[in-house]
C-alpha cells in the first residue's frame, strides 16, 4: 500500500508540475519573453526525462527517488529560473547546490556500491574507498557544472553564475565578477557532499541494516530492477 500511494504521489504531482510549467511556457511566448520561455521549455524536459527513460530502457526508477528529482528539477528551474528566485533571495542558489551535492554523493554511493558487489570485479572497495568515490563524484558534477554555467556566460552574455551586482562591458557581463559565486557554489557542494560520504561511512563501518533510511531508496532501486543485479548477488 505504501508504495501505491508513493507511486500515486509521483504521478499527480508530475502531471501538476507539467501543466504549470506549459502554462509558464504559453505565457512567455505570448509576452515575448525568450529567454524565460526557453528555461520552460528546458525544464518541461525535465520533468519527463525519466518516464521517457523508462520507456525507452529497461531501468526502474523508484517513485520515491523520481519525487526528490523532481522537487529539485521545480526548485532549481521552475522557481529558480522561470520564476527568478535565484535573483530574488540571495540564499536559493546556496540551498539547490547543497541540495543537489547531497543527492549527487548518495547516487555516487549507488553506483560504487553495485559495482563492489559484481562479482566479475577482482577488486573490494573499503568503506573509507567507497565514501571518497562518493565525496569525488559529487565534486566532479559540481565543477563540471561550474565550468558549463562560466562556458554560456562567456560565449552568449548570460548570468547563470547569478552573480550579484554582475557589471556589463561592452554589452557583456563581466564574468570574472562571477568567481565569488563560483567558489561559494563549491564550497557548499563540498560540504553537502561530505555530510553524506561521512554518513555512508558510518553506516557501512557499523553494518547498518539495510533498512535503514539512509539504504532505503538503494533496496527500491534493486528491487525494481532486479536483473541488473543478477550478477551482484553475493
Amino acid at each position: 500500500m505504501k508504495s501505491f500511494n508513493t507511486e500515486k504521489v509521483e504521478k499527480y504531482m508530475r502531471i501538476i508540475f507539467i501543466v504549470l510549467t506549459t502554462l509558464a511556457m504559453i505565457y512567455n511566448f505570448v509576452d515575448r519573453s525568450w529567454e524565460i520561455f526557453w528555461y520552460a521549455v528546458l525544464t518541461l524536459i525535465l520533468f519527463m526525462l525519466p518516464t521517457i527513460m523508462t520507456k525507452r530502457s529497461n531501468i526502474r526508477i523508484p517513485a520515491l527517488f523520481q519525487i526528490i528529482i523532481m522537487l529539485f528539477v521545480f526548485a532549481s528551474m521552475y522557481l529558480g529560473e522561470v520564476h527568478s528566485y535565484f535573483d530574488r533571495y540571495i540564499w536559493w542558489d546556496r540551498l539547490l547546490h547543497t541540495s543537489s551535492a547531497v543527492l549527487l554523493s548518495y547516487i555516487g554511493f549507488l553506483l560504487i556500491y553495485a559495482l563492489n558487489r559484481d562479482r566479475r570485479m577482482h577488486v573490494r572497495l573499503s568503506p573509507f574507498f567507497m565514501a571518497l568515490f562518493s565525496f569525488c563524484f559529487a565534486m566532479m558534477v559540481g565543477t563540471i557544472w561550474e565550468i558549463f554555467e562560466y562556458t554560456i556566460d562567456s560565449l552568449l552574455g548570460a548570468n547563470m553564475q547569478k552573480a550579484r551586482y554582475l557589471e556589463k562591458i561592452y554589452g557583456s557581463f563581466d564574468t570574472r565578477l562571477g568567481l565569488q559565486d563560483t567558489m561559494q557554489d563549491l564550497i557548499v557542494t563540498a560540504i553537502g557532499a561530505l555530510f553524506v560520504s561521512v554518513l555512508g561511512y558510518i553506516h557501512m563501518k557499523r553494518n547498518q541494516p539495510i533498512d535503514s533510511a539512509f539504504w532505503k531508496l538503494r533496496e527500491q532501486f534493486i528491487s525494481e530492477n532486479p536483473e541488473l543485479f543478477e550478477m551482484n548477488q553475493t
